[in-house]
């Protein structure tokens, strides 16, 4: 499940390569981003730290990929880690490898060169490139960083002092299972995906930490894992204080993964959108489905007059003040955590999203549950499922009917 005990960090050494890292992990709906220094803010699912240092000596790419380590573990905390490398080798293979265990403390990395797509396998220690050992290829001539070796282990020995082995993916759990506390390298013969796969697999049942140092085919074979497990999360944002609404809303807090979120209505004129905001990522990024209220129970109806009152306003222009904080706090939530799908139950709050969002039209694509138009706002850059409904439309069950689609479909 991506969610944040499947947080992703990926070290690259250029940027194409850092893109390259990222491109397969977004394409699961996780948000990822790539930084290029330390000054980087961000709430990525998946955070590719580029370290520009490809072409630079062995002392300051160890330098360089140390500080960027050292400055985003601590406040990203991934379960995945994954030092990319070139698939041709090209770079400070060995010292960059050793630096990034060393941040870790780890004692052990499964090094996965292939790419198989891209032609790149491994067989016997020895990387090739369409068949050709990469060292009789036109990566020996790199006039920046050229691959004087196919040899893999022979690589990482130029610039570091940790032990290498080759293995097969058939054979990583076992050679996982022996513990040591002298660092050690497993190199992985690999030439089809389906054997990246199963390196990610035993990587995944191992109980020690490991460090993931591949190519983009390795990121890819992460992705897959991430993908198959993933189960599509739907953001809810119920405006409407209809009785029906809230009968809706009852009925699927019943669901094992659906998370409640209460807004105040008070917060249109006291709230902070960003901390509403957190709670909705916190659900959405623990792989639940969230729903959004504006608490509509009595004690929330006889506050409206006294509102009202306080701030010398209309019931509604209070409306209007209600719609447009949960707009801007949905924008914020769906800008951090990418939900699979937009519910939106009541015209004004649907309208005011759809214009936090940026949205100028609507496309619709179908119905669901009766009474559920479903497609997707044009002119916005978010052009994953949108749901609309008005408040006091369908039955107890129309917005589980709806989570139901969404999870199947």
């Amino acid at each position: 499940m991506v969610s944040v005990d499947n947080k992703v960090l990926v070290l690259a050494d250029d940027l194409t390569g850092a893109n390259d890292a990222g491109v397969s992990l977004a394409e699961t709906g996780m948000r990822v981003e790539v930084a290029f220094s330390t000054e980087y803010q961000g709430e990525p699912q998946a955070l590719i730290l580029n370290s520009d240092s490809r072409a630079l000596s062995a002392a300051e790419s160890v330098k360089r990929v140390s500080e960027l380590m050292e400055a985003f573990l601590p406040r990203f905390l991934p379960r995945w880690i994954i030092k990319k490398i070139d698939s041709t080798l090209r770079g400070n293979l060995g010292a960059e490898l050793e630096a990034v265990m060393r941040v870790l403390n780890c004692s052990v990395a499964v090094l996965a060169p292939a790419f198989p797509a891209a032609g790149r396998t491994t067989r016997l220690g020895q990387c090739y490139v369409h068949g050709i050992p990469v060292d009789k290829t036109e990566f020996a001539t790199d006039p920046k960083t050229p691959v004087i070796s196919a040899d893999i282990a022979s690589l990482v020995a130029q610039q570091s002092q940790i032990s290498c082995t080759f293995t097969t993916p058939q054979a990583l759990n076992a050679a996982l299972e022996r513990h040591s506390d002298t660092p050690r390298v497993l190199i992985i013969d690999a030439q089809t995906n389906q054997q990246l796969d199963a390196v990610i697999d035993a990587v995944a049942a191992s109980a020690q930490q490991v460090l993931l140092v591949g190519s983009a085919g390795l990121c890819d074979a992460m992705a897959q894992r991430l993908a198959a497990t993933k189960h599509r999360t739907l953001l809810a944002i119920v405006g409407s204080m209809s009785e029906i609404a809230q009968q809706q809303v009852s009925c699927i807090e019943r669901h094992p993964r659906v998370v409640r979120v209460d807004i105040d209505v008070a917060s249109a004129f006291e709230g902070d959108a960003s901390i509403d905001a957190q709670r909705i990522v916190s659900a959405l990024s623990q792989n639940n489905h969230c729903v959004v209220t504006t608490r509509p129970d009595d004690a929330a109806r006889g506050r409206i007059d006294a509102l009202c009152h306080q701030y010398g306003i209309e019931r509604t222009e209070l409306g209007e003040r209600i719609c447009t904080y949960l707009a801007q706090v949905g924008q914020l939530a769906i800008e951090k955590s990418a939900p699979g799908a937009l519910y939106l139950s009541g015209g004004d709050v649907a309208v005011a999203v759809a214009r936090a969002m940026g949205a100028n039209g609507f496309h619709i694509t179908g119905r669901v549950a009766q009474c559920v138009p479903y497609g997707n706002f044009l002119g916005s850059s978010w052009q994953k499922p949108v749901m609309t409904k008005a408040g006091g439309f369908g039955t107890e069950t129309t917005l589980l009917e709806v989570l139901n689609f969404i999870e199947e479909k």
